[in-house]
């Protein structure tokens, strides 16, 4: 429990840094939105880098590893969309919030979780799972956002490929990957810059769900965020041990695979919501919300493992 709550907390003490600052005054709200441009074309993308190219897969079972967690988050989306189907009237935006409540989750918490509780072994196998989750998960909320949010009437799949290819969060997926598979070392002095720049990620995106944060929003937004969290904390859990004992994982990696699926969603999912027009409002508060709720789920979930 311990580690659980020295995870959590520091993420909760971000968000409401962020929710002070602005209620305060003390930085004007024109602050907010450059700060998020700043975090999702610059610092996230340094965060994949860094946290991609130097991960050496060696011996570990990276093949079941990668079919599980794949799986897990296919599965997860398509249970959002089948929710969605009968309950369009929910609208394009408010969907994406949903859908990136449902299929995101916190790289942040869920290795700080793997290595409290497994030690270096379980955080090499957490940030392979989380590689390959990665890409994955960015191209579906890409994706989403693409037809949900930008093209309504229809889809355009050049229009769609182009936002693919333009995402900073692909691309920085797809730079990190392609330097692993090349097996360049980068130079001392550009990783110093790229880990620099992913520290600043993550409390800077918080500050911002803080500030974005309004106290009637769970009230008023608590369809996607009640859809979402069962989701997330219910069917994500249990589809991941599944998966984990079809594809042969044993020991400490059903472990692993099932922490990074029980962890709330990722704060970089607001930011994503305000850059491409999304219900970034809904999103503050499922982010906020689930927070919150891991507190409960996560001992819950890790005494089953145990």
């Amino acid at each position: 429990m311990i580690s659980i709550t020295d995870t959590l907390v520091p993420v909760l003490a971000m968000i409401l840094a962020g929710f002070l600052i602005q209620r305060s005054n003390f930085l004007p709200a024109s602050f907010w939105p450059p700060a998020e441009k700043l975090t999702y074309f610059l610092l996230l993308p340094a965060t994949l880098i860094h946290s991609l190219a130097g991960k050496r897969i060696g011996d570990l079972p990276w093949v079941k590893i990668m079919f599980t967690v794949e799986g897990a988050v296919i599965a997860s989306a398509l249970l959002v969309a089948l929710w969605w189907l009968p309950n369009r009237q929910m609208g394009g935006p408010a969907f994406t919030s949903l859908f990136q409540g449902g299929v995101r989750f916190n790289t942040f918490v869920a290795l700080a979780l793997a290595e409290n509780m497994f030690g270096k072994d379980g955080l090499m196998l957490a940030a392979l799972g989380a590689g390959f989750m990665i890409v994955l998960i960015n191209v579906l909320c890409v994706s989403v956002f693409s037809v949900a949010v930008t093209h309504r009437s229809g889809i355009d799949l050049k229009r769609l490929l182009v936002d693919l290819a333009r995402n900073p969060l692909i691309l920085g997926c797809v730079i990190g990957v392609g330097i692993n598979a090349l097996g360049v070392t980068l130079p001392k002095a550009i990783d110093g810059i790229l880990t620099m720049g992913g520290k600043a990620a993550f409390p800077v995106g918080l500050m911002a769900v803080g500030a974005a944060y309004r106290v009637g929003h769970l009230r008023q937004h608590w369809q996607p965020l009640a859809v979402s969290s069962a989701i997330q904390f219910l069917c994500k859990p249990a589809i991941a041990w599944a998966l984990a004992g079809y594809f042969g994982l044993s020991g400490m990696a059903v472990g692993v695979a099932v922490l990074l699926f029980s962890v709330p969603t990722a704060p970089s999912a607001y930011i994503l919501s305000r850059q491409m027009g999304g219900d970034h409002d809904s999103m503050a508060a499922i982010i906020t919300a689930q927070t919150c709720l891991s507190f409960l789920t996560l001992p819950v979930t890790i005494a089953l493992l145990r």
